[in-house]
């Protein structure tokens, strides 16, 4: 779990004068006590030593009760929090359209190996000492990677305890599973949380090898390590966007590419986008219904993935895929339905297009009930 507690503190004290323990208080909007965090460990380099006091100049207004985020806060005071990255001078791109980059206060906090906290802004006033010790190049490469170890800990931990659509759906319903099922779940997991690991490694020197390492993506270490030791410029895959196939382990990925291009998922795209085009628009966002939908299409979408799967394999059990086609055939017509329902105008559309999707999920049960 990721919370951004920005809004909530007005300002705070991080003090590294003592090598290797970071003593931070931090004041809320509310009317409760300042936050004490003794962390073991160093802030990085550029604050190394120094005792840094900062006001947020964008929290919201004083409130006189106590948040009920900040009264959890306090009382992860006392229990194991690790430091991660504490710093004024995280890389960010200026909100303006010029896009030049800028220092960014950040402070990141691991409670237990769940949940991630972060402090970040930009906009920000601050005072800080002259350093009281000074810290090495091997001193702040060692706290760095001890800092990337306990994120990419996070990741770890979070992804092997995600619940995507798929599976809640499964969950839920207790509907017949499969091994590909838990295969793409971990990809979705990986999916889901990477954007906030691309926020934080995008703009910094060697990120993209960072991002690699929290992300497990040892396809990528491995090949900037031969581009390094063959002397080649790196190939700059890392700078596109990364979609689910970049997450789904390397001896399952042919496979999956090439699922995806089964008749019978590329007309499921066909309606994934009509979803997105009169579903997923403006008007919808933050409705409880269209969440619901669009959680539950999702899983049927996954499902019927995880389904073409499992009837590629050199043997799987027949009356397992017929079973989970029947599931698919149902949950088509009943959240078609609901588009139906939800706009009559675009009814014909999605009518002609879930008889299609049905008339190739009959199509593809046909391949091997007989």
């Amino acid at each position: 779990m990721l919370a951004v507690i920005t809004p909530l503190i007005t300002r705070g004290v991080i003090d590294n004068t003592t090598r290797g323990v970071t003593h931070l208080t931090l004041w809320g909007v509310d009317a409760g006590e300042p936050i004490d965090f003794i962390l073991q460990g160093n802030t990085l380099r550029d604050i190394a030593g120094c005792r840094v006091s900062f006001t947020n100049r964008n929290c919201t207004q004083a409130q006189a009760e106590e948040h009920p985020v900040l009264a959890r806060m306090r009382s992860h005071a006392k229990g194991h929090v690790q430091a991660g990255d504490i710093t004024l001078s995280h890389r960010v791109p200026e909100q303006d359209n010029r896009r030049a980059l800028c220092n960014q206060l950040s402070v990141e906090l691991f409670v237990e190996r769940d949940t991630r906290i972060l402090i970040e802004t930009t906009d920000f006033d601050y005072d800080i000492s002259l350093p009281q010790w000074d810290m090495s190049w091997a001193e702040a490469n060692t706290q760095a990677f001890l800092n990337m170890e306990a994120l990419r800990d996070h990741v770890s931990y979070n992804v092997s305890r995600f619940k995507g659509p798929a599976l809640q759906l499964i969950q839920e319903e207790k509907l017949p599973s499969c091994s590909w099922d838990t295969r793409l779940n971990r990809a979705e997991a990986y999916m889901a949380i990477h954007p906030t690991i691309r926020s934080k490694y995008g703009n910094e020197p060697g990120g993209a090898m960072s991002e690699a390492y929290v992300m497990d993506r040892t396809d990528l270490l491995n090949q900037m390590a031969a581009e390094d030791e063959a002397h080649m410029p790196p190939e700059n895959d890392t700078a596109r966007e990364w979609d689910v196939l970049d997450f789904v382990l390397p001896e399952h990925a042919k496979a999956v590419r090439e699922a995806m291009h089964h008749p019978l998922f590329q007309e499921t795209s066909r309606l994934t986008m009509l979803v997105q085009k009169h579903m997923m628009v403006r008007e919808n966002v933050g409705k409880a219904e269209t969440e619901e939908f669009v959680k539950r299409y999702a899983g049927v979408v996954s499902y019927i993935l995880a389904t073409i799967l499992l009837t590629r394999q050199s043997s799987f059990p027949v009356d397992l895929a017929s079973r989970r086609v029947q599931i698919i055939h149902r949950h088509v017509q009943e959240l078609c339905a609901r588009c139906i329902k939800a706009d009559e105008e675009i009814a014909a559309v999605f009518r002609e297009a879930a008889g299609l999707l049905l008339s190739k999920l009959d199509e593809f049960a046909s391949t091997f009930q007989h």
